[in-house]
């Protein structure tokens, strides 16, 4: 699958990136979820990672995100994090095809907390827009 991009000025990134940032988007909730598999799909998702936003302070108006086949790596149990706003991130497509992407938050006492998730395939919900959907292949 060809990858859409976002806006001539930004090729590099595909269609479902927020380019222009979630810094200070506050994050409401972290859950990781395994789900039933669909045997007839040519790409079955087995597991999804969703992060809901409140946009509020962001410039970019995405209220979720889902990752789906993902991997995480983080310094902490995201879940646990309270009241938290995300910072910033760097988006990374992988040489097989799938994405990593990393990113900073912040909680309300200032400490900072990163975590990296591997991907295969992204729903991003906007406020504003329709949902974007891709696959990392």
């Amino acid at each position: 699958m060809k990858m859409k991009m976002k806006t001539p000025a930004f090729p590099e990134y595909p269609a479902w990136y927020w380019v222009f940032g979630l810094h200070d988007a506050e994050i409401l909730s972290f859950s990781e979820m395994e789900l039933p598999t669909d045997w007839k799909s040519k790409a079955p998702r087995y597991t999804c990672l969703e992060i809901r936003l409140n946009p509020a302070g962001a410039r970019e108006k995405i209220k979720r995100i889902v990752f789906y086949n993902y991997s995480l790596k983080s310094e902490i149990d995201m879940s646990t994090v309270k009241k938290s706003w995300w910072m910033g991130d760097t988006l990374t497509r992988l040489p097989d095809g799938r994405f990593s992407l990393e990113a900073e938050i912040v909680d309300t006492k200032g400490d900072r907390y990163s975590f990296s998730v591997t991907f295969e395939e992204i729903d991003v919900v906007c406020v504003v827009c329709l949902t974007q959907s891709d696959k990392a292949t």
